[in-house]
């Protein structure tokens, strides 16, 4: 089995935290779309055959794309690859992208699986963070994703952010319980260099929280999801019984991958390799016929 990731990099804007590749450029989306295409069909035997189980688009924002533009996707996928042993396909997404229109129209798409960046039910903190959304949007997103018919919902929170509190870590993971969300990933911020939340802790303007109440915030993580009746089933990700992510699982696992897009890296056990992190110069390369990445 093997699974396939593609990097979604558009952002209306960047959050301050964010190291993963991304840009505003949104004007590149069509060629970026018809890039992506062609770098499925260069590499259509990068997976040697293997059954595609698992797809997952991130980003990035890849709720930034349109309906045509996950439809061409899709059928590059599955004519190039099939997808009749998929049995997970994921879109990462921000909770003011997900109206009721639009999480319609994704269900009306392959995807079985939405996961919803939420961060902090913390509006001041939401803000701090350049967040485009507030926990009202970010309640309402699974509302129209449960009415859509979306089964299957994970959403993502950062606990030790800057004036972190056990209170406020608390509200949050009692507002995420329930939400009832089939997965929660948590994870504790890391101050990644060039980034410009890094740049604030550098210039004083917040603190860093201490590795005492980071140890507690775990602690209450854990205790918290674990009576609500999810499982701990990786240092991070927490599942209702058999929810839990199997593309992120064959990560964990060393089962092969191929990735597409900008800065995307691909496994296939023998080696890994990364795109280039530049979107025009992986448009131009593509379309040009090659793949320009790194190998190790």
């Amino acid at each position: 089995m093997a699974g396939i990731y593609i990097h979604v990099p558009f952002c209306e804007t960047r959050c301050i935290y964010c190291d993963f590749y991304s840009t505003t450029r949104s004007e590149l989306k069509s060629q970026y779309v018809r890039a992506l295409c062609q770098e499925l069909r260069l590499r259509k035997d990068y997976l040697k055959g293997e059954p595609v189980e698992t797809v997952y688009l991130g980003g990035g924002t890849p709720s930034q794309l349109a309906e045509e533009d996950f439809r061409q996707i899709f059928e590059t996928i599955e004519s190039v690859y099939g997808l009749e042993s998929t049995h997970e396909i994921t879109l990462e997404a921000n909770p003011d992208d997900l109206t009721k229109k639009y999480a319609a129209m994704l269900h009306s798409l392959p995807f079985n699986r939405i996961s919803i960046g939420i961060q902090t039910f913390d509006d001041a903190t939401l803000k701090l963070l350049n967040r485009r959304h507030d926990a009202r949007q970010a309640v309402r997103a699974i509302a129209h994703c449960r009415e859509a018919g979306f089964g299957n919902i994970s959403i993502d929170l950062i606990y030790g952010l800057p004036g972190e509190t056990d209170s406020r870590w608390e509200h949050d993971l009692q507002q995420a319980v329930s939400l009832d969300a089939e997965h929660i990933s948590a994870y504790h911020l890391t101050y990644e260099k060039n980034t410009r939340i890094y740049q604030m802790l550098k210039a004083r303007r917040i603190r860093e929280v201490d590795e005492e109440s980071s140890t507690r915030f775990f602690a209450m993580l854990t205790d918290k999801l674990g009576a609500a009746g999810y499982e701990h089933y990786e240092i991070s990700n927490f599942c209702k019984p058999g929810m839990y992510s199997r593309h992120n699982t064959s990560y964990w696992k060393g089962i092969p991958y191929l990735g597409c897009g900008p800065s995307a890296h691909s496994f296939d056990i023998d080696t890994r390799e990364w795109n280039i992190a530049s979107l025009s110069r992986y448009i131009r390369s593509i379309e040009t016929g090659q793949h320009t990445c790194e190998t190790e």
